[in-house]
Order: structure tokens, then sequence, then C-alpha cells
């Protein structure tokens, strides 16, 4: 939560479906991971651009937009550990992104750049 002009604000909350790009360092382990993206902002137009730039810049291509929640105090209240450290993060910076991914097997070809 951030105050604003005397006001709450609360962040957004994305999930994406993401892959590795040729530049990320684990695009020969990982086939892809699910990416986790706190972002305050004014609306969802302004964090869905923050968020998808802030996951490009991190070498990640995605894939599907899976979540889009604006969180409020009761969402903030029950988040899991490594989600209120997320928070914390995005607190400070004004967003925070966590990846977690599914290795690569036999049927995931590889990454072409």
């Amino acid at each position: 939560m951030i105050e604003v002009n005397d006001m709450t604000v609360y962040p957004l909350f994305y999930q994406f479906e993401v892959r590795p790009t040729a530049r990320n360092s684990q695009v020969e382990v990982l086939a892809g991971a699910i990416a986790t993206v706190l972002v305050f902002a004014e609306t969802e137009e302004v964090g869905r651009a923050r968020g998808t730039r802030f996951v490009a810049r991190q070498h990640w291509e995605i894939i599907a937009v899976k979540r889009v929640l604006r969180l409020c105090s009761r969402h903030v209240a029950d988040l899991q550990p490594h989600f209120q450290a997320l928070y914390r993060q995005a607190e400070q910076f004004g967003i925070a992104a966590r990846f977690d991914g599914w290795a690569r097997h036999g049927f995931h070809g590889r990454m072409r750049s």
C-alpha cells in the first residue's frame, strides 16, 4: 500500500505465462515460467505497460496473460510469505517480479535466436 494524495493505493497483480528469450541465462534449462508481477500504477493500462516492459527487460517473452487483479487490503493480509516479500519489493521500487519456471525436457526443442 502506498499513500498518494491521502489515498491508499494497492498494486496490480499480474500473472503471465512466459518463456525465456535467447538472451536469458536460463534458456537452456527452463522451458517456461509463470511470472508474477506486482506494480503500483494508476490504471490497468499503465500497470500492464510497466509490467510487460519489466518482464521483457528480464529476457522473458510473454505467451499469455493468466491473471490480472487489483489487490486490496484483504489480499495483502492473506499473501503467502514469498508473495509478501514480492509485495515489499514492489512497495520500495514500484514494481517487482517473481519467475517460477519449469524444466526443459526431451519434448521441448531448443530455443533459436
